[in-house]
């Protein structure tokens, strides 16, 4: 029932409908922000999925081979590392995609401000890998969404465009060096442009999986040593299934009742890295003492007893 204070209080529709239009256009909430966990938890679920059903690239083929280029940026060719070689590798396996060079949404937008005609497919999802602090995981240092590059309209001149800019940035590091340094020694380095990312060892000997691998850590970090250096891997049927089951097991492990470990992807991915960055120092330091060995020592030439210079 109205009362006379309702009444006293009541507008017109005038003046509801001018207050209306003066009002902010922010939403009465905000929607949260994503942080560096959903993303991680993200990424965790996508891999637990892709060994659950079998389509992980982490997983032999019907002969025990792993065989995988490395996932690559196409705007400086350089190789990814740790998670963000892990996860952009599972999504190129995802598309059925037969390259493993990926740009990120920024470059497409360089690329279309720079008069290049590409844009990203209509309905083409990306993924977003989060670089965060190390010292505190839930601080985004940045991010970005990678597109392969089969979800790219006109991608060959996207990756012409970028391979003029690398071929730009490359005379100008050479120009400044030899204007700079006209007697230094250094061997000239090569330019990005002209590498072959999709190229593969000339070794066609697969490497094998360590007998003693237990941890699904210790699994993908030697998945990451036959990746950057363009070989083949070789898993036997048992450790695969046996690195399927624990891998899977990890990322869905719970902390708490009740409360997932949604940092575990981010986990798996550092220890694998770290492994394989410390076993390779170790290779090269073993090559390194070999190469030596094959170099004869010059014998120091003889110097006379002081008797003898007294003669």
């Amino acid at each position: 029932m109205e009362t006379k204070t309702d009444a006293a209080n009541a507008v017109t529709v005038d003046e509801f409908e001018y207050g209306i239009s003066k009002t902010s256009s922010m939403p009465l909430f905000q929607k949260r922000e994503k942080s560096s966990y959903d993303y991680f938890k993200t990424l965790g679920e996508s891999l637990a999925k892709s060994l659950s059903d079998g389509t992980s690239p982490l997983l032999p083929d019907e002969n025990g081979i792993i065989s995988l280029h490395p996932a690559y940026n196409v705007n400086t060719n350089k190789k990814s590392e740790g998670l963000a070689q892990l996860m952009l590798l599972e999504k190129q396996a995802e598309l059925k995609a037969p390259s493993a060079g990926f740009v990120t949404f920024d470059t497409v937008k360089k690329a279309q401000e720079a008069g290049v005609e590409c844009k990203i497919m209509k309905g083409s999802k990306g993924i977003v890998i989060p670089v965060v602090d190390e010292k505190d995981w839930g601080k985004i240092t940045f991010k970005n969404t990678w597109f392969n590059i089969s979800q790219i309209e006109n991608s060959d001149k996207l990756v012409a465009w970028c391979k003029e800019n690398m071929t730009r940035e490359f005379n100008k590091k050479v120009q400044y060096i030899n204007e700079h340094y006209p007697d230094s020694t250094y061997s000239k380095p090569k330019n990005p442009a002209e590498l072959d990312m999709e190229r593969m060892s000339p070794n066609t000997e697969p490497l094998k999986l360590n007998d003693e691998t237990k941890e699904p850590y210790q699994y993908i970090a030697q998945v990451f040593n036959a990746v950057q250096a363009g070989r083949r891997l070789y898993v036997p049927f048992q450790q695969a299934e046996s690195f399927k089951a624990k891998a899977a097991a990890l990322l869905t492990a719970e902390y708490e009742p009740g409360k997932l470990d949604v940092v575990a992807i981010k986990k798996l991915a550092n220890s694998a890295e770290s492994l394989y960055l410390k076993n390779k120092k170790r290779m090269q330091e073993i090559a390194k003492a070999k190469e030596q060995k094959k170099v004869p020592e010059k014998k120091a030439k003889r110097q006379p007893k002081d008797y003898e210079r007294e003669r």
